[in-house]
């Protein structure tokens, strides 16, 4: 049980807050009663930004909390999960294109490198190289917004109920804001790719925006992973929760992230070893292990610290840190989790490409996905074409794990192999 679980567990224990929601829809609760009775700091209880991160009280009783005044936050129920915006697969898997700037951002020696950019970085280097004017249409964009403010007053009805919200100084926080003469762009920035996100982050600056300004107010998602920009431009309808994506693209700035690999050349001289003596891989994203890798070298120790970051549950931060040990990028000493040599090398690669292509290097010197590929290059590389079972029975074959256990990992295999095969530019 995570820390927030037990805090909110022990609240909702010790008040009768379930009670008040179950009779009037909702319960305003303030941050001083929150941090008496549960002992933790109600900022962190109420940062549940992905549906992961969400207590176990609030996933089974179908709750949700946004704050509405400085020290003050309402929970009500949210049975459809509107709270949160879900990204479906083809939004997640936006094919990349190179975006060629006239301006060569390795040129400043202030640029850390593609994988290590902070969120303000990121947001930075796409302005600079004008992939944000790219993107948006508006070459008249100035930077106006950063960091956080406390808001005016504004309101929203809850999900199927007449129950009005009012919301008066509450901080906001805009990761960039942007105008032009005909808009204001407002930029949430995350690292690492999200399933989905609280749209309070988002719906709070337009919201907030909206009644400042006569201007077109345009909310924008960026994800930065693995040397590539995700843009989402969202937009709202009167209704809580009801939001689309009303543009999307995945960029690269200058360079193509796709590793050309000469495969008889690469399986003739690279070697296969035995399965690495950690847990078998469980974490889907290989774009996210490789924005984990830089951030344990910089900053990041423990699942618990992982999970923070990347804003999902402290079990698939341990998952996403054995992915990087099965990779050999990561080990672990003395309880934390620390780059390897390997690792160093990966992150101090500088083009996203020669990532690409020592990633993949390591895939193939793991004899299940070195088994799986080939089987996959007699199939003309056709992934749909090599089942589940085929891929559960070559785990099995190499790991010794049995039971329903190779086929619940056949999955991560498979994701994987799709990103190698997408990240890659393969010569027969």
């Amino acid at each position: 049980m995570s820390r927030n679980d037990a805090a909110w567990q022990r609240f909702f224990e010790e008040t009768d807050t379930l009670a008040r929601i179950e009779q009037e829809g909702l319960c305003h609760v303030s941050a001083d009663n929150l941090k008496q009775v549960a002992g933790r700091e109600p900022r962190l209880m109420a940062k549940l930004d992905t549906l992961a991160v969400r207590p176990a009280v609030f996933k089974r009783h179908a709750l949700t909390i946004f704050p509405v005044k400085n020290g003050e936050y309402v929970i009500f129920k949210d049975p459809d999960e509107k709270s949160y915006y879900r990204f479906s697969q083809e939004e997640s898997d936006l094919p990349v294109t190179v975006y060629d700037s006239q301006v060569d951002l390795v040129s400043f020696d202030a640029y850390p490198g593609s994988q290590n950019l902070s969120e303000c970085q990121a947001i930075d280097f796409a302005y600079i190289a004008s992939l944000i004017k790219h993107f948006t249409g508006d070459d008249r964009l100035s930077q106006v917004i950063r960091g956080r403010l406390f808001s005016g007053d504004f309101g929203f009805h809850l999900p199927a109920s007449e129950r009005r919200v009012d919301v008066s100084g509450v901080q906001i926080e805009v990761d960039a804001g942007y105008e032009s003469p005909d808009g204001l762009y407002l930029i949430e920035a995350k690292v690492g790719k999200r399933d989905d996100f609280h749209i309070r982050q988002l719906y709070y600056p337009f919201l907030e925006w909206s009644n400042r300004s006569r201007k077109r107010i345009v909310p924008i998602f960026l994800v930065y992973t693995n040397g590539k920009y995700y843009l989402y431009e969202f937009s709202f309808s009167g209704e809580f929760g009801v939001l689309h994506v009303a543009q999307s693209g995945c960029f690269a700035i200058n360079e193509s992230p796709i590793a050309r690999i000469d495969v008889a050349a690469l399986l003739r001289t690279l070697s296969v070893g035995t399965e690495p003596p950690v847990p078998y891989p469980q974490a889907n994203d290989l774009d996210k292990v490789a924005d984990l890798v830089p951030r344990v070298e910089s900053e990041l120790g423990t699942k618990a610290d992982i999970a923070d970051y990347f804003e999902f549950d402290e079990r698939q931060g341990d998952y996403y840190a054995n992915a990087g040990r099965y990779l050999g990028f990561l080990e672990r000493e003395d309880g934390r989790y620390v780059v390897t040599d390997l690792g160093r090398q990966f992150v101090h690669t500088r083009s996203i490409a020669g990532k690409s292509r020592l990633l993949i290097e390591q895939l193939l010197t793991r004899p299940t996905f070195r088994a799986i590929f080939e089987l996959l290059l007699q199939r003309n590389l056709e992934l749909d074409a090599v089942s589940n079972e085929e891929i559960a029975a070559a785990i099995a074959q190499f790991t010794g794990l049995s039971g329903t256990t190779p086929g619940r990992r056949a999955s991560t295999v498979r994701s994987w192999l799709r990103w190698l095969l997408e990240n890659s530019e393969i010569v027969m």
